[in-house]
């Protein structure tokens, strides 16, 4: 191999004779820089002189920055974060503007506004232009914009064009043009040249340069439009092709086109990964060898390396929410050290999530103290240390006044060098290019001092984050097989096929939108995208054709039905000669593929029996059997149950907690109803009200804030009214009863061959014997009890740990503002409870306790046995909150469809 077809040989000889390749976008450089060493390589060269290829914006800058060391120019080219900060300053000063909180935004619309302008030769005549306000608004910043540059000697990137013509125009500079140009310089890839780039390449050649525009095509030997469908059909199409093709073609190389790529790129990586490498579903496979590749990249603030160092630095001067310092305690890239891993998971699913706290946040003083507490201590000893150390440094942040830019970014090395950043191992390639992206762009928050204006922490750390939002970060090439990429990043590529997605009326091309900061009319005359439909719609059909010609074999795709509207192919690809066909026809040409016989294992496992002691879950083991035997086996002898989410304030749980534990205290206190009837309303609003603080005391110890404190006697006041109206509802009871069970936990009882721990909500004594009631703040009803596989088994369990003669009646004791509130349940004879419910089955409520014992017995010996069978009682409903539905084996597509729709099937796939 010779290594000719590595680089079209236009550019191969343009290098070899020392000629500058100028790139309209970055990746065509990359990929040129690659097919010269490549070609070298191959050839049997040992070294050879790197390829003087560069895009134009960094041509631009090397130019420039070669004339400020020769002395021909004086000014600073402003980087895009210090343009920012000019534009910003500018806005700050409007006093027209000073409602507004940030000028962030605004401030990237004026850099962006101000770039337009000056690509299109526009600054002669933005003054004198008429507008409405906001253009009349721009008008008067860039006037400031272009005083202030010079009387700072600043100069914008976007003004370089026009100033390098002006010093060719001197003459001055010429010897360090022609030096820097070798006299000859090529241009590859550029659809269209805005009016400045186009005055330089004529300044250029004015001098003597030669100035050459090099186009890279390729013959088509096939051209397809495909028809597809609808959108998913046409990306799974395109897969399947594209792997095909590859099969065929060994180290042949698909470019993937697509229009709006940002806004699908989650869709289409999910859709190669699935169709070209589906081994990378084993979640331990290496996600960087898959064999295609993004060429645009991802902000580098949304790398996870990157965003756990974010996190970090806020959490050096503020408190994090607990979700975030949760994914920190798991993140390899925070002070991860071997045989912490596990302990580190622990203290989070049992300890940090469980901590109780009004606000979800935590702060680093508090994550301390908070592990100073644990049992686990000893086994995370390396993380405490390193967050004892965070901790002192983050003081000493404290009292810092304002400073540079470079100071902070030097305190932000310091933080994260403390916290063990992203050394918890071997370094990976990718790694590596992230710390190397990280630091520069820390260089870049150290150009911000150019104006000489100190700032503080939080203005740095915005500063920075600013700069990592707007830096794209993609990992060296791996020179995967599949490039996929937008219609602008192909140009200056050439490959041995392409397809191209989205070519349908709707999505291709796609819509220009012009400046709102400029005055139309003045866009309009300086002919800027967006202003002029023919136009606009030439220049489409120009980088169209680019990409018809930049492989052999051709393939654009459309489908039928947009997320839109129905739609046609673009008028675009009219005049490409493209042989249309069907995307079910284009499968059905695919090679037949083996079909692998499926094996079926039955659904029946052998497991241990559990040993002889008491089982941890009490009922809630019952009520998990008889919803699903597979549940109950992961949850309760797997132990694989869900981290608990964290809410605001108290959730639920804590609430129905609160409920519990103020009703418990109230009853100990008064024990009776004749008690409760002979207190004034007065007394009892005194007790109640002392039972519930008592009942908030937990709670109201995490307090921290006068929110906080707020927020508690919100919660007291609303306890109060919901707990003085169930007490009403107690006096109106028939039968006086006593409380002589308040929240009673039984610790060992037997239900068949299980022992379990239980507690007893409330047991009442009435004349002829007991009244089991459990309390409940949400919906509940007695038929749950009813099935051969209850809802909610607690009280059949009370009721058969009770001797049946004393027993009288099992009710849900329902403590709810509004309707619903009361008891219901059944009960042996009249005025045991108000308006008992009528059982169905059984005529009597000792013939039901008998009936629930079967039915707990039963229960019992299957859990015990280990019936892990996937059968949920009513399917998908019994489904639709259960944890477990990554390991169980069901069509869980099912609970997609419409929740309003009350008739749920019950029938169960076991693939």
């Amino acid at each position: 191999m010779d290594g000719r077809g590595l680089l079209p040989d236009g550019i191969a000889e343009a290098l070899e004779q020392g000629a500058v390749v100028v790139t309209g976008n970055q990746r065509a450089a990359r990929a040129i820089r690659r097919g010269w060493d490549q070609r070298n390589s191959a050839s049997g060269l040992t070294s050879w002189t790197p390829a003087a290829v560069m895009s134009w914006d960094a041509w631009l800058a090397n130019m420039w920055h070669r004339l400020l060391v020769d002395g021909h120019v004086a000014e600073m080219m402003l980087n895009r974060s210090q343009e920012h900060v000019v534009w910003r300053t500018i806005l700050e000063a409007d006093d027209e503007l000073a409602s507004l909180r940030t000028v962030d935004s605004l401030a990237v619309m004026a850099a962006e506004a101000w770039q337009l302008i000056c690509n299109y030769d526009g600054q002669p005549g933005l003054q004198e232009a008429i507008g409405n306000s906001d253009t009349r608004s721009f008008q008067r910043w860039a006037h400031t914009f272009e005083r202030l540059c010079q009387a700072e000697r600043f100069i914008a990137q976007a003004q370089v064009e026009d100033k390098l013509c002006e010093e060719l125009e001197k003459g001055f500079a010429r010897i360090s043009f022609f030096e820097l140009t070798a006299g000859r310089v090529v241009l590859v890839g550029f659809d269209h040249m805005t009016p400045s780039q186009s005055r330089l390449v004529e300044a250029l050649l004015s001098t003597g340069i030669q100035v050459e525009e090099l186009r890279i095509t390729t013959p088509a030997q096939r051209r397809l439009l495909v028809e597809a469908n609808d959108e998913p059909e046409e990306l799974f199409v395109a897969a399947r092709w594209i792997r095909t093709f590859l099969e065929e073609s060994p180290g042949a190389t698909v470019a993937v086109i697509v229009p709006a790529l940002e806004s699908e790129r989650r869709e289409i990586d999910r859709v190669l990964r699935e169709v070209l490498a589906p081994e990378l579903e084993d979640i331990r496979a290496d996600d960087h060898v898959r064999p295609y590749e993004f060429s645009l990249g991802s902000r580098l603030i949304e790398i996870p390396m990157v965003a756990t160092a974010f996190d970090l630095l806020r959490w050096s001067s503020e408190p994090l929410p607990l979700e975030t310092v949760s994914a920190l305690l798991l993140s390899p890239y925070f002070a991860m050290s071997t045989g912490e891993a596990s302990a580190r998971a622990e203290f989070d699913a049992f300890e940090l999530r469980k901590a109780r706290m009004l606000l979800p946040e935590i702060s680093l003083r508090g994550l301390v103290e908070l592990m100073d507490r644990s049992k686990r201590r000893s086994k995370f000893s390396q993380l405490l240390r390193t967050l004892r150390a965070m901790q002192r440094v983050a003081d000493r942040l404290q009292g810092l006044d304002a400073r540079s830019h470079a100071d902070w970014a030097e305190k932000m090395r310091e933080i994260l060098i403390t916290a063990a950043w992203a050394s918890g191992g071997r370094e990976t390639s990718v790694e590596f290019q992230t710390r190397r992206k990280w630091e520069s762009a820390l260089d870049e928050l150290a150009t911000l001092d150019f104006d000489g204006v100190p700032v503080d922490f939080a203005q740095a750390l915005g500063a920075i984050e600013r700069i990592a939002r707007q830096t794209m970060f993609a990992p060296e090439s791996r020179e995967a097989p599949v490039q996929v990429m937008g219609p602008l990043e192909a140009a200056g590529s050439t490959f041995d096929a392409m397809w191209f997605l989205r070519a349908g009326e709707l999505s291709w091309p796609m819509p220009t939108v012009g400046s709102s900061l400029l005055p139309w009319h003045l866009q309009s005359e300086l002919e800027m995208p967006g202003t002029d439909a023919p136009l606009d719609s030439e220049r489409a059909r120009r980088i169209t054709e680019r990409i018809a010609a930049s492989a052999s074999t051709i393939v654009f795709s459309y489908a039928k039905e947009s997320s839109e509207l129905n739609q046609r192919p673009s008028p675009l690809l009219a005049g490409l000669s493209l042989e249309t066909v069907r995307a079910a026809e284009l499968l059905e040409r695919e090679p037949q593929r083996s079909i692998v016989e499926l094996e079926e294992i039955a659904d029946i496992a052998e497991v241990q029996a559990l040993p002889d002691r008491v089982i941890r879950g009490g009922a809630r083991v019952l009520e998990l059997q008889a919803a699903c035997g597979f549940r109950a086996f992961a949850e309760k002898r797997l132990w694989a149950t869900e981290l608990e989410s964290i809410e605001p304030g108290m959730d639920a749980r804590e609430s129905g907690t609160a409920v519990h534990k103020a009703l418990e205290i109230f009853w100990d206190k008064v024990k009776t109803q004749d008690n409760l009837r002979s207190m004034t309303t007065e007394e009892r609003n005194e007790a109640l009200g002392w039972c519930v603080a008592q009942a908030l005391k937990k709670t109201a110890e995490a307090s921290a804030t006068n929110w906080d404190e707020a927020y508690i006697e919100v919660q007291r006041e609303r306890l109060h009214r919901l707990l003085s109206g169930w007490l009403e509802l107690e006096l109106e009871r028939r039968l006086p009863f006593e409380v002589r069970l308040s929240e009673k936990e039984l610790k060992d009882v037997r239900v068949g061959p299980l022992r379990l721990s239980v507690r007893m909500d409330r047991v009442d004594v009435v004349e002829d014997g007991e009244v089991l009631i459990d309390y409940k703040t949400g919906n509940a009803s007695p038929n749950d009890w009813l099935t051969s596989r209850p809802d909610a088994p607690q009280l059949p369990l009370y009721a058969i740990l009770t001797q049946a003669d004393r027993l009288q009646g099992v009710a849900f004791g329902l403590v709810r503002a509004g309707e619903g509130r009361g008891l219901k349940g059944y009960a042996v004879g009249d005025g045991v409870l108000p308006k008992p419910s009528k059982l169905k089955d059984a005529h009597t409520l000792e013939g039901q306790v008998d009936r629930w014992r079967e039915v707990l017995v039963t229960l019992a010996e299957e859990f015990y046995s280990g019936d892990a069978r996937v059968s949920p009682k009513t399917y998908p409903r019994t489904c639709a909150h259960c944890e477990q539905r990554i390991l169980c084996r069901l069509d869980v597509s099912l609970l997609e469809e419409d929740e309003e729709d009350e008739d749920f099937g019950a029938g169960v796939s076991r693939g």
